[in-house]
């Protein structure tokens, strides 16, 4: 352990600074040592439980500080020092990792959004009913219709293997688009991992825009799709035809084609031949369709609203009415879309050939689309990094985000540190970690500016 602990000090020591005088009597360890420690209270952690640094930290008195001063430097860094070095730590990681034979190849990465603890102060409203804080974003209840207030960051994570490390974070604003979330993120993925090959997120990033994004950084992506009219129906006559796959493609003149990709979901048996012709879904419903949603991407990117926060009466209220209209008379199936996966892609796995038949087809792409599975990898990573987060109750975003970021760090070490101590006794390590994650955040409260333990 303490050869571990010797290899992953330095990722928290040497990329976290505090701007200090030259003269300050308490080292920054302090700092870190405390602030790792104030992880491990979880829900009994309050503000004035900072004082518990004090009495908790095994440093002498002199090198020992109180809740105020710790407060007072952390709430100095601004978002852009504080995303520095979490990208400086999560670029030590990666060489770090690779020293041992990890992380080769084309790697796959996921972005999504993750919540803090509920909003349950006061909040300031706009005179259009909106938080003034443009970082205390509201989400209504799908069955509820109550709202909740958050603090929100989004982020990109390796996932599928042994080190699923977090490369960069970003706090989300209100109005902040989907394109503008994956083009930051992924230009500061890309400064860490350059061979990043695909990039997995959820419906939530189904917009164009999006795509154009990847495109530019010049990475693969895969999106479950959103099944709008014209999707329901092309299932519906899939479904009637007796055909379990179906690939659209889209050529596009500066990068890779993009694909439209329906197979059989999981658990499904509902393909029964009934002579029906599949093709009669004319191609202007299609377009349609695809013009109602850009209109409704551009009008939440305009008007800086949240998809969440805005109901459908708000949207194009006229047009959209028309547009509802004409899509009564699609002959989509609500069962035959639950029939259905859909996906969308630019990755040359997808590309077909005349000579394949469906079988062939249908086998390469449901094995690719498998490995869709792997981006839950960051689903469970936020779960384990709401245990390195400190609870707090301040409003400032940039200190809730020192939080996050912090939080992500220890998180990289420990998956790093459990890899090593892995390694050290399995010559095939599998993913579940070996450390647990209350034993690290331990040690690590205790030792992170002192000698490795023994």
């Amino acid at each position: 352990m303490k050869e571990v602990w010797a290899q992953a000090k330095p990722f928290v020591m040497d990329c976290f600074t505090l701007d200090r005088t030259e003269n300050a009597s308490i080292p920054e360890g302090s700092f870190w040592e405390a602030h790792a420690y104030a992880g491990t209270l979880q829900d009994a952690f309050t503000e004035g439980g900072l004082d518990a640094f004090r009495v908790n930290t095994t440093r002498p008195s002199d090198q020992q500080h109180v809740a105020r001063t710790h407060r007072h430097h952390l709430q100095k860094l601004d978002v852009e020092s504080i995303r520095s070095m979490l990208q400086s730590t999560a670029q030590m990681l990666v060489a770090r990792a690779r020293h041992n034979g990890e992380l080769q190849g084309k790697l796959s990465s996921a972005i999504d959004i993750t919540k803090g603890n509920p909003w349950t102060g006061e909040i300031e409203w706009t005179d259009d009913d909106h938080p003034k804080d443009d970082y205390i974003l509201g989400y209504k209840d799908k069955e509820t219709q109550e709202v909740d207030y958050y603090f929100q960051w989004a982020t990109i994570q390796i996932v599928g293997l042994d080190v699923p490390l977090v490369l960069d974070a970003i706090p989300v604003r209100r109005g902040m688009p989907r394109d503008e979330i994956v083009d930051e993120l992924l230009g500061g993925a890309l400064e860490i991992v350059p061979d990043l090959d695909l990039l997995m997120i959820d419906r939530e990033f189904d917009v164009d825009k999006v795509r154009e994004s990847c495109e530019k950084h010049g990475v693969h992506y895969l999106t479950p799709g959103q099944k709008n009219a014209s999707e329901r129906a092309t299932c519906t006559r899939l479904r009637q035809a007796g055909k379990r796959v179906r690939v659209e493609t889209q050529q596009t003149i500066t990068g890779p084609d993009r694909k439209r990709v329906c197979l059989p979901a999981r658990n499904t048996d509902v393909f029964e031949q009934t002579g029906e012709d599949p093709e009669d879904e004319p191609d202007e419903e299609e377009q349609h369709e695809e013009v109602r949603q850009e209109l409704v991407a551009d009008f939440l990117d305009v008007t800086g609203d949240d998809l969440n926060d805005v109901d459908d009466d708000q949207w194009f209220d006229d047009v959209l009415e028309d547009v509802r209209d004409s899509e009564d008379d699609l002959p989509g199936s609500e069962v035959d879309a639950a029939a259905y996966a859909y996906f969308k892609t630019n990755h040359p796995a997808f590309d077909t050939s005349e000579a394949d038949s469906e079988e062939e087809m249908l086998a390469t792409k449901r094995g690719f689309i498998s490995r869709y599975s792997n981006r839950w990898g960051i689903e469970n990573g936020y779960k384990q990094i709401k245990q390195f987060r400190v609870r707090t109750t301040s409003k400032d975003h940039e200190y809730r985000y020192f939080n996050f970021a912090f939080a992500c760090v220890l998180y990289n070490v420990w998956r790093l540190v459990d890899l090593l101590v892995k390694l050290a006794f399995e010559d095939d390590p599998d993913y579940s970690p070996r450390v647990q994650a209350t034993t690290f955040l331990t040690l690590a409260g205790k030792h992170i500016g002192f000698d490795p333990p023994d």
